[in-house]
């Protein structure tokens, strides 16, 4: 087992430091960005920028142990290592003393990649968290005994500037400024006209691929919705109330049909109905939840049960964008398995049993940097429509 080991004096007490090393926006800017938090039992992801030996591509990071201001232990894993990270602060006279272990497997070329190592975590802990520390304690000031941080303070009032007069010429008229400065103001007016333009089509891109195109649902109608196995765009099951008895080589008592949409594609796809029986049709409902570009996005699905009697067992299916390995978030609900684009979800023994009313709710991450935009492509659970919330 190979291991990596420094030592840090910094002139700063534990509590300050600790803020650096687990507020995940001071952590992008002196470390990488992340969303690390010192939460254990989670999972979060960082993404070494261009330049940083030894840290070539993203990794997950797993908290497994945080006392505040004193230690914070993880799990670092990517593709070719595992190693053990801990982070260790004690006092000292001048301040605090940070002590990074990290033991474990470095990889095939283990020796060289901990040199690499050695080199970058004395630039990331030696010189850029001393600075940022630094910044953030002199942007620290008291309000009336409250320490507010410089990104949070209110701002100190300044004394009153008077204004600037234009300048006039002798006859007491108004001197028009120099061509240049028109030119400047023309072309701030410009480029400011190309960010409204960007911004405009980034949002109406980010909106076109956020939303279907079903009808719109009111809210309140009790035809629709997740406790419901009629989706948006199809006929509502009939009520109840006499009916005449089945003819030969139609579907048996007890059960009912609605027709299949036509997407645009022309390929029917069988929608959820309501069946007549004690124990209904299992429905599910989908979203997307945006990571801002940081691991790409989570699509969370929650299964519900409107019969009277326990489902047992279910099949989900997810289409995703492009066939890239998704990472099952929920390991202790369900299992996943993936052919190219398409994730197969099923339920784990301890929850295949889902009683009357019941929800279960998992999440599939999609790992993409800056997958804006991006999201499932379809749901179906038991070959039926999922709808997307």
């Amino acid at each position: 087992m190979t291991e990596l080991s420094i030592d840090v004096d910094l002139a700063h007490p534990r509590s300050r430091v600790w803020r650096a090393l687990t507020d995940a926006r001071l952590l992008s800017e002196w470390f990488m960005p992340t969303d690390l938090a010192a939460v254990p039992g989670h999972t979060y992801r960082a993404f070494p920028p261009p330049g940083l030996l030894g840290l070539a591509s993203a990794f997950d990071a797993d908290v497994e142990a945080a006392v505040e201001a004193e230690r914070l232990a993880m799990h670092w894993r990517d593709d070719h290592t595992h190693t053990e990270m801990i982070w260790t602060l004690a006092d000292t006279d001048g301040g605090c003393r940070l002590t990074v272990v990290q033991t474990g497997f470095f990889g095939v070329d283990g020796t060289r990649r901990r040199r690499e190592l050695r080199r970058t975590y004395q630039l990331l802990f030696g010189e850029r968290l001393p600075a940022a520390l630094d910044r953030l304690a002199s942007g620290e000031v008291d309000l009336g005994g409250v320490v507010a941080d410089l990104h949070t303070a209110i701002p100190r009032r300044r004394d009153p500037v008077a204004p600037a007069r234009p300048p006039v010429s002798p006859a007491g008229l108004p001197v028009e400024p120099p061509a240049s400065n028109r030119r400047l103001r023309l072309l701030s007016l410009v480029g400011a006209a190309v960010l409204v333009v960007l911004a405009s089509t980034a949002v109406a891109v980010l909106i076109g691929n956020s939303g279907g195109g079903g009808e719109p649902v009111a809210v309140g109608d009790e035809r629709y919705g997740l406790g419901v196995g009629v989706q948006p765009g199809s006929t509502p099951a009939a009520t109840a109330g006499p009916t005449a008895a089945p003819a030969p080589g139609s579907p048996a008592a007890g059960a009912s049909a609605s027709p299949s949409a036509l997407p645009a594609s022309g390929t029917p796809v069988p929608e959820a109905t309501v069946t007549a029986g004690p124990n209904a049709q299992v429905t599910a409902a989908y979203k997307t939840v945006a990571l801002l570009g940081l691991g790409g996005f989570d699509t969370e699905v929650t299964v519900h049960n409107p019969g009277t009697l326990a489902a047992d067992g279910w099949t989900v299916v997810l289409t995703m964008p492009a066939d890239r390995a998704v990472e099952n978030r929920s390991t202790g609900k369900v299992q996943s398995t993936q052919s190219g684009t398409q994730v197969t979800i099923v339920p784990v023994a301890a929850v295949r049993s889902l009683a009357p009313g019941a929800d279960l709710t998992f999440s599939i991450r999609f790992p993409a940097l800056l997958a804006v935009g991006q999201a499932a492509k379809g749901c179906t659970i038991n070959g039926f429509a999922c709808t997307r919330y």
